[in-house]
């Protein structure tokens, strides 16, 4: 299942809003870069010092210290205009040191502020490099950042300078001899790389900013060096662990190496040795301290990943495959490996830092990087629930000294963490006067990327008085608190939504649910329905943005509401939330209704991981078993136990399988049933959450018959839109129908016999269609039969992986190249190739079809993948599967639903597929199990 993610209003106003516009002008909100310092602590600024020049007048000297004195206080808008007036002043003096000096000061302020295409520009320009922007430098990152397979390697950025490589322009920076202004400049960029998701190509840039470092004798900005590699370091690892889901990771550190610590924080180990080098070459204070902290931050953050590697690994059996009793053993003698080496490692390390650097903050000076070094430190007890007395004084001494400087926004950072620790002792209504505070002092409009935090906590601490308020009768003022809440929630959700944040660094997911758990408590209105509604759709939006990492998908502007789509179609929208259920049921042109199942998340995640895994099970062992091979009486003996396997398919369908299924079924669609039978309905467009989209809802059963055998059509969405949703246009179709039978042993894929089939079936049913067969199929014959004709329709019979990031997202190509490059079409490139007749201002591809594709086992978010492709290609509809199916099957059933969509003019492409999955469902001898059928999904527009 993947989702589509079209929200009109929301999406277009934000694609056209000034944020996005300005990221395609190479800026970066400072809520990426909030986010960013949050993770990797304080980041390293080093000001070029102004040397005094006898030609130069006093006035850019002036100017040039007064840019200083902002900087240091925190008035960073002041200290770039001024940087920027010095800098102008010296280019009409002629001083051209001195002007390149004052605008990679300007570049550091910017990236202070969280402008860091702002800041990537003003290096350009300082070094004379004629790029119109930054944002567009990054379009041509990628083919780069395969050239560097071993980043750790990697030490001089003259390798990359290649007359036709898209980096050679930043050759001057490399010029000797070398200066000052060189090394910051380097370390600017490599900053801005690393912010932007391409921290191999930072790695280079600010290695050789260290290189120049060390040639100038340079301490000072060896340190800083040291600190951005150990912060770009860090970021690579973070990529590489992102590839898979935590639970894979720790499942393959326990078999492989049998729960090894020194395994696990393997990745890791470069930055540890940056950020100890920095820290004991740093000649002051404070950038030892940054040092010490960063280091700190990302100890944390690695042993939160383990813990909930650990978790997730034990609360999702799906990944483990049938284990026995020695195999379970082996996971549990593991997993306590894993444990005792974070205590034993990890911990000692986190102890020993947090100790050193507690009695340095009294020796910080008052200046921004002061306070905000109290206030991060602050974070990281907070981390470690180190809530005491002395946590609340280092904020409040932060508190005191952003007064001082009369910095705001650092004062209203130290006031809301310091009611956070009031909240966590039940302190609500010091909390509550705490977070209001830190609101006024950084309100919503100047400050976004503090204040939506705030509003959330501000919203969890009315919340609590209200309840308290109920139990003390008093139903006025928790009905008041209650509202004021609401309202809190709504504010933070709001600021969210307007900055498009990114969900894999912050924690806005948590907040989406607390607000839609208050929207459904007690008797909810029907607005506050519609706003939970969107509030779980936004959240999807966010997790496609991230996927694709770009703030700002694209989104299409002929969207259509639902409601006004099929008036004989209802939305479903089950909730997972903390102690509940939620299910929201949309009819045309009826009240929204609510349902409500008291249940843990862990019980939806047991019930619906068992399911899929029971699922899977036995049919399993069937196709081993027939595609054993041997001799004539070797293959009766097969083919007996194939027989007996099968005829304990029914068994196990009955006694494992339908009773999970039941159980869903009776989750999301029991209670409402009656209502869609009364009114006519007759497709169930589903809005799934969380673990309820690793399995089809053709599959839930009503203790008789399975869903799809209900006379409902089955579509998956996000719910409220879809782009100008059209029937299928049948006369004449025409399918680009391409694959391969190749199967590829580096990434465990095996042969797809029945692909040739499964194709030549098309071009028999569709003659005017062009098939593509293993050789013939790449990217470069797709793209050139794209661009070359209209093809409504675009089947793939190929292997694919969908993960829950880009980088796990990938098609197989029938190449012959063994070049990584040639073979895979990732998801980037893929999403190039079908926009391809976008651009072209063709037709767009009404159906994809993707029939050996499967998504990342025990991964969740994996259904990101097929949709955001296919969201941003312009298809109306996809077609895939959620696991590996049996390739004669598909044959099978692909030729079922392309013949009905010929022969009967009038069905739909939701209907097309329901027959054809029910004609292998009724198929008794081979395919009526749901292991054959029920992994197939429509996505999109089901017309």
């Amino acid at each position: 299942m993947k989702y589509f993610l079209k929200l009109k209003r929301f999406l277009l106003s934000l694609s056209r809003s000034p944020i996005c516009q300005s990221l395609k002008s190479g800026k970066i909100p400072k809520i990426f870069t909030t986010i960013l310092l949050a993770g990797l602590g304080l980041v390293s600024a080093l000001m070029i010092p102004v040397l005094s020049q006898t030609e130069a007048s006093s006035q850019p000297q002036f100017l040039a210290q007064q840019g200083k004195e902002f900087y240091e206080t925190g008035q960073l808008e002041q200290a770039i205009a001024t940087w920027e007036e010095a800098a102008e002043v010296y280019a009409l003096n002629g001083n051209k040191e001195q002007q390149t000096a004052s605008l990679i000061n300007t570049a550091t302020a910017q990236q202070a502020l969280g402008l860091y295409g702002d800041s990537c520009k003003t290096v350009l320009d300082a070094f004379d490099i004629k790029k119109i922007n930054c944002f567009e430098l990054l379009d041509d990152a990628p083919p780069l950042e395969q050239e560097l397979p071993n980043q750790a390697s990697v030490d001089d950025l003259a390798d990359l300078l290649e007359p036709d490589s898209s980096f050679a322009f930043l050759e001057p920076l490399l010029d000797e001899p070398y200066s000052l202004s060189q090394a910051t400049g380097l370390l600017r960029l490599g900053d801005y790389f690393t912010n932007s998701n391409y921290p191999q190509v930072a790695f280079v840039a600010i290695n050789q900013s260290l290189k120049v470092a060390q040639a100038l004798e340079d301490p000072r900005q060896e340190t800083a060096a040291l600190l951005s590699l150990g912060n770009t370091s860090r970021a690579i690892a973070n990529k590489e662990q992102s590839q898979f889901p935590p639970q894979t990771i720790a499942l393959d550190n326990i078999l492989n190496r049998n729960g090894s610590i020194d395994s696990a924080v393997k990745s890791y180990q470069a930055a540890i040795s940056y950020y100890e080098e920095a820290a004991s070459s740093a000649q002051s204070p404070i950038n030892r301290l940054k040092a010490q902290m960063n280091h700190l931050s990302m100890l944390l953050d690695m042993q939160e990943f383990w813990q909930t590697a650990i978790v997730d690994l034990n609360d999702n059996p799906d990944v483990l495959g049938i284990p026995d009793a020695n195999f379970q053993k082996k996971i549990d003698r593991g997993t306590d490996n894993l444990v005792s080496g974070l205590d034993r490692e990890v911990q000692p390390q986190i102890n020993r830092l947090t100790t050193e650097i507690r009695p340095q903050l009294s020796n910080l000076p008052s200046t921004r990087a002061g306070v905000f070094a109290r206030i991060n430190f602050a974070q990281s007890l907070i981390r470690q629930d180190i809530l005491d007395g002395n946590t609340a004084q280092i904020l409040a001494d932060a508190i005191t000294f952003a007064q001082e400087i009369d910095n705001s926004v650092a004062e209203a950072e130290a006031t809301g963490y310091l009611g956070y620790l009031y909240e966590q002792e039940e302190k609500y209504q010091e909390a509550r006067q705490l977070t209001e505070k830190a609101l006024k002092l950084a309100p919503t409009i100047e400050s976004p990327e503090i204040a939506y935090r705030w509003h959330a906590q501000l919203g969890r601490i009315l919340a609590q008085q209200g309840k308290i308020s109920a139990r003390s009768n008093n139903l006025e003022a928790a009905q008041e608190d209650r509202e004021a809440a609401l309202a809190s929630y709504k504010a933070s959700f709001n600021t969210i939504s307007a900055l498009r944040s990114d969900l894999a660094t912050t924690p806005v997911e948590n907040i989406f649910r607390e607000y839609i758990a208050l929207l459904l408590d007690e008797e909810p209105t029907t607005n506050q329905l519609e706003e939970a509604r969107k509030v779980l759709e936004s959240l999807q939006i966010a997790e496609l943005d991230n996927f694709f990492s770009d703030p700002c998908s694209p989104v299409a502007e002929d969207t259509v509401l639902i409601d006004d789509v099929d008036n004989s179609a209802a939305v479903i929208y089950p909730i997972i939330l903390e102690d509940r259920l939620e299910v929201i049921v949309t009819l045309p042109e009826k009240p929204l209704q609510l349902y409500t199942t008291p249940i843990t998340p862990q019980k939806v995640n047991n019930t619906i991981t068992e399911l899929r895994r029971k699922t899977l099970t036995n049919p399993g062992f069937a196709e081993a078993f027939r595609n054993a091979r041997g001799s004539s009486q070797q293959q009766e003996e097969i083919q007996k136990s194939v027989e007996e396997v099968q005829k304990s398919l029914d068994a196990s369908l009955n006694r494992e399988i339908l009773p999970l299924a039941t159980e869903i079924y009776d989750w999301l669609i029991a209670d409402a049933e009656p209502l869609f039978q009364e009114n006519g309905i007759k497709t169930l467009v589903f809005v799934l959450d969380g673990p309820l989209r690793s399995i089809p809802m053709s599959l839930l059963y009503d203790g008789e018959e399975y869903l799809i055998e209900k006379d409902y059509n089955i579509a998956l969405t996000s719910g409220l839109q879809l782009t100008n949703p059209q029937p299928l246009k049948r006369q004449p179709i025409k399918v680009l129908a391409a694959g391969t039978t190749q199967g590829n042993e580096k990434y465990n894929f095996g042969e797809i016999k029945e692909v040739e089939r499964e194709l030549n079936s098309i071009l028999d049913i569709f003659p005017n269609s062009k098939v593509l067969l293993n050789d013939q199929f790449t990217s470069q014959t797709l793209r050139e039969q794209l661009e070359t004709a209209d093809y409504p329709i675009v089947h793939l019979a190929t292997h694919g992986q969908f993960g829950s990031t880009s980088d796990q997202t990938f098609i197989l190509s029938g190449s012959p190249s063994d070049k990584e490059e040639d073979l895979l079409i990732n998801v980037k490139q893929f999403d190039d190739l079908l926009s391809v007749r976008n651009r072209r201002g063709s037709q767009p591809i009404e159906l994809l079809v993707l029939s050996a594709c499967e998504t990342a086992q025990g991964d969740n978010q994996a259904i990101l993948g097929l949709a955001g492709v296919a969201v941003r290609a312009g298809a109306q509809s996809t077609i895939a599967t959620l696991w590996g199916a049996n390739d004669e099957a598909t044959a099978e059933l692909m030729g079922y639903f392309y013949q009905n969509l010929n022969q009967n003019q009038e069905i739909s492409k939701a209907e097309a597929l329901r027959e054809a999955q029910l004609q292998l469902l009724q198929n008794q001898d081979q395919y009526s199990h749901p292991y054959y059928w029920a992994p197939f999904v429509l996505i999109g527009n089901w017309l």
